[in-house]
C-alpha cells in the first residue's frame, strides 16, 4: 500500500467536509498551489486512495457497518469481491479481530437493509459464518 503524504491527508480530510470544494478552495485550505493540489488529487485516484466521489444525503437513507465472518477454509478475497458491486456496498474492508470483512453500506431504509443481509445470505450462505450490523447514527 502506497505512504500517503502529509499533504494527500490534508486534501482528504477537506474532501471529506466538502467534495464539491474547488481546487481553489483546497488549495488555500491546506496550503499549496492549485496545482499542487491537483496533481495530488490524480494521484491519489490513479493508486485507489480516491476510488469514487458519493453523495450522502442527511436525514434520508440509512448507513450500516455489517461485520462478516467467513467460514473456515472460505476464500475471504473472493467472496468480497462478489459483494463488492451490489446495489447498497459502498466498500468492503478486510480487517483484523472478530469479523473478517466490514461493509460500508447505504440503503434506503431498514426494509432495503434487511433485503441485502437476506441477498448475502442467500448468495453464500455456507461462505459467511456470522454477521453482525451495526447502524450508523451520526457522521461527523
Amino acid at each position: 500500500m502506497p505512504r500517503i503524504a502529509e499533504i494527500d491527508r490534508a486534501i482528504l480530510a477537506q474532501l471529506r467536509k466538502n467534495g464539491r470544494m474547488s481546487y481553489v478552495d483546497l488549495a488555500r485550505e491546506v496550503g499549496a498551489s492549485e496545482r499542487t493540489v491537483r496533481t495530488h488529487i490524480r494521484a491519489m485516484e490513479e493508486i485507489g486512495t480516491i476510488r469514487g466521489y458519493t453523495v450522502r444525503e442527511s436525514g434520508i437513507g440509512l448507513t450500516a457497518l455489517i461485520r462478516i465472518k467467513v467460514s473456515p477454509g472460505v476464500e475471504i478475497g473472493s467472496f468480497a469481491s462478489e459483494v463488492t458491486g451490489w446495489e447498497g456496498v459502498e466498500i468492503i474492508y478486510e480487517v483484523s479481530g472478530e469479523a473478517d470483512l466490514v461493509a460500508l453500506v447505504h440503503v434506503d431504509d431498514t426494509v432495503a437493509l434487511r433485503s441485502l443481509l437476506d441477498k448475502m445470505w442467500m448468495a453464500a450462505d455456507n461462505e459467511i459464518a456470522s454477521t453482525t450490523t451495526e447502524l450508523v447514527l451520526e457522521q461527523y
